[in-house]
């Protein structure tokens, strides 16, 4: 992720302090060169200086000293009455707090690896974050400052931004991102989010929504690996509804949140313990052990095998899908402690 600049944010406040240890110096060597006093003595006429706290001085004054001393006081009260107002004037506005949220949510981001980045909070965005982050999922969504938002989602770390800006997507930590999503409404910004997305980093999954057809192939090009087009997918999903509802009323009970009705689990090879590797569907018995149905095999080319026999061999690059409920999904989660 790249460096983020705490010197505009705290500017102001540096600039004080500076002031401040400047004046607190410039006091005690003045003590020390004008009174003839020690060191501790001039510390501590510093110190009951600059608080105003009205205890006596520490050896009378010459007439130098006090004038030095008025000089003090008129600078301090200065600053103070400065500083004082740049507080207020930062809790008015609301900076003091975006401020803060923005430094709490760096330090967040420093630590996190293996999330998934959506760009874009509409109608799309949200249900995928949402989605997201019932099935476990780690979430930063961009989402651009001007909109007015309501967002509620515990878990997810919003960032307000442009996500078609390189700075935005490197402090959504998009080199140590999984995979990103591009959700916006606009075909041409999110064929600009997959070309940067590629261009930085290239073991991420990308994934991006489409509204013509025509770019669908342009997105690929530049690096997509899947693009989805949301309203096609909906105007399918109720064509299918007349012509075969009792498949499409199934489908529809498949939970991929994991939490109710039946749900399917991506297994990979890399996911499995090393004593299933390079084995057979007939070593692991996946049935027998949990109660869930291999439903699906992806080869290492890619290609899909719809009910795999069980002489089916578990080799790198593929994986396994299985169906099951709740239940049977969670011991298959335990049987190959994934997480």
């Amino acid at each position: 992720m790249g460096p983020v600049s705490h010197w505009n944010i705290f500017r102001k406040f540096y600039l004080v302090a500076f002031a401040l240890t400047l004046i607190f110096i410039f006091g005690i060597s003045g003590f020390m060169l004008i009174e003839k006093w020690p060191f501790l003595d001039a510390f501590y006429m510093m110190v009951i200086t600059i608080t105003t706290v009205g205890f006596g001085e520490v050896h009378p004054l010459s007439e130098a000293g006090r004038l030095f001393t008025s000089f003090l006081i008129l600078s301090t009260f200065g600053t103070f009455t400065y500083l004082i107002s740049l507080i207020t004037s930062l809790i008015a506005s609301g900076e003091l707090g975006r401020n803060i949220k923005n430094f709490r949510l760096l330090k967040i981001m420093n630590g996190l690896e293996n999330h998934v980045i959506v760009c874009g909070l509409g109608r799309v965005g949200i249900q995928v974050a949402q989605d997201l982050l019932n099935s476990g999922c780690r979430v930063v969504a961009i989402e651009e400052k001007s909109k007015e938002i309501n967002i509620n989602l515990d878990g997810l770390i919003l960032i307000y931004g442009d996500a078609t800006k390189d700075e935005i997507l490197l402090k959504a930590g998009l080199k140590s991102a999984k995979a990103i999503i591009c959700c916006l409404p606009n075909d041409a910004d999110n064929l600009f989010i997959v070309l940067s997305s590629k261009a930085c980093t290239k073991d991420l999954q990308i994934i991006s929504r489409a509204s013509q057809k025509a770019t669908i192939s342009k997105m690929k090009i530049a690096g997509a690996h899947h693009v989805i087009m949301p309203d096609s997918i909906g105007g399918t999903h109720m064509a299918s509804l007349v012509s075969s509802p009792d498949v499409i009323e199934f489908l529809d009970q498949i939970k991929l949140e994991g939490k109710t009705g039946s749900n399917i689990e991506s297994i990979s090879f890399d996911e499995l313990p090393k004593h299933y590797r390079g084995k057979t569907l007939e070593v692991l018995d996946i049935k027998k052990k949990t109660g869930a149905t291999v439903i699906g095999f992806k080869s290492h080319d890619g290609e899909f095998v719809i009910n795999p026999p069980d002489s089916t061999l578990l080799e790198e690059k593929s994986s396994l899908l299985v169906l099951g409920n709740t239940e049977q999904i969670l011991k298959v989660n335990q049987l190959f402690y994934l997480p």
